[in-house]
């Protein structure tokens, strides 16, 4: 049995007396009839008080699961700021000439494949050659067409002047100038072909002519956006459309010239949307895979007293494709060790 220490302090601070004055009646009775029997039982008492007074040994709670994963996290080294953006960028796309919109043939918000038209241009004297070079070709195509044709039947004249000649019908001079006709029309053939050749080609670059001004998209993607409309001006280095195009996102983070020395590649890191108060464990962990040789100043932080921040721009990759991500949007990075 123990006691409360309030009650162990009052009995070394009464002594004996206020011990014999709580026992009850019975007991003072024994103890003045006999001084040696109340001695002892004196000593019994105090020594189960003393007993009781022992401090008990404490078990010490066992250290909670959320404490012990909190000792087990890696150690934050470096924090940044950085932007969610697709690997090589946004595709800027503008015609290769200048012209009128003819034809729009995406909107935004429309996934495109390789190859597939986004717009294409007007030229009149574009078309206008382009239909000149058509009817030359059919004219020269039908003109060699003709030229190969007459070859069989020279060639059967000629052949019919030799044996007429062996037989002593004809004389060698016939037989010579069949020949001559048979070489001048295999030499017609072969200009002839060479002028549809020749028409072939002008067309072929009128046809290349045609395609600088249509717009297709490079690689597969997502329209972004679009700069332009039909019946508008287009000119060469003016953007028409943007593409996202379909490959992974990353993050672009520049880290303070103080963290410099601090950040590695291969290095581990923790995303999260800046201002978002989900659990950072709502984007998959990410690399640093590129760090920048060079300082430059910082797009994303400015020390309001100081003012531009010296950076380094280090690129993050997912280990796994994120999800309700937008290119654009700012995060908050830590880097672990």
């Amino acid at each position: 049995m123990t006691y409360p220490q309030s009650r162990c302090a009052a009995f070394h601070s009464t002594g004996k007396r206020s011990l014999v004055a709580g026992l009850p009646a019975t007991w003072q009775s024994l103890m003045l009839h006999t001084r040696r029997s109340a001695g002892l039982l004196l000593v019994l008492g105090a020594a189960g008080l003393l007993a009781g007074c022992e401090p008990a040994n404490e078990a010490q709670p066992p250290a909670s699961p959320a404490a012990n994963a909190k000792s087990q996290q890696p150690r934050v080294v470096a924090v940044a700021r950085g932007k969610i953006e697709v690997e090589g960028g946004l595709l800027e796309l503008s015609p290769a000439v200048a012209g009128v919109v003819q034809q729009l043939a995406v909107k935004e918000g429309q996934s495109v494949e390789r190859g597939q038209l986004l717009l294409r241009l007007v030229d009149d004297a574009v078309q206008a050659d382009w239909g000149v070079a058509e009817s030359e070709l059919a004219l020269a195509q039908a003109r060699h067409q003709q030229k190969l044709a007459r070859l069989p039947q020279l060639k059967q004249s000629l052949e019919r002047w030799r044996v007429a000649v062996r037989e002593g019908a004809a004389d060698a001079q016939s037989a010579e100038e069949a020949a001559q006709t048979l070489r001048d029309a295999e030499a017609e053939v072969e200009l002839s072909l060479a002028e549809a050749k020749v028409a072939q080609r002008k067309l072929e670059q009128l046809r290349a002519l045609q395609k600088r001004h249509e717009l297709r998209a490079p690689e597969a993607a997502v329209v972004a956006q679009l700069n332009t409309a039909v019946g508008s001006q287009a000119q060469p280095g003016r953007v028409a459309l943007v593409l996202l195009p379909a490959r992974p996102l990353q993050v672009r983070a520049e880290i303070n010239e103080s963290f410099a020395a601090t950040v590695k590649k291969g290095m581990q890191a923790t995303v999260m949307l800046d201002g978002d108060n989900r659990s950072p464990d709502t984007l998959p962990v990410a690399r640093v895979t590129g760090i920048s040789p060079v300082y430059g100043m910082a797009l994303l932080q400015e020390d309001q007293q100081r003012g531009p921040v010296r950076v380094i721009a280090s690129v993050l990759s997912f280990d796994q494709p994120p999800t309700g991500l937008r290119v654009g949007q700012n995060v908050r990075v830590q880097f672990h060790e």
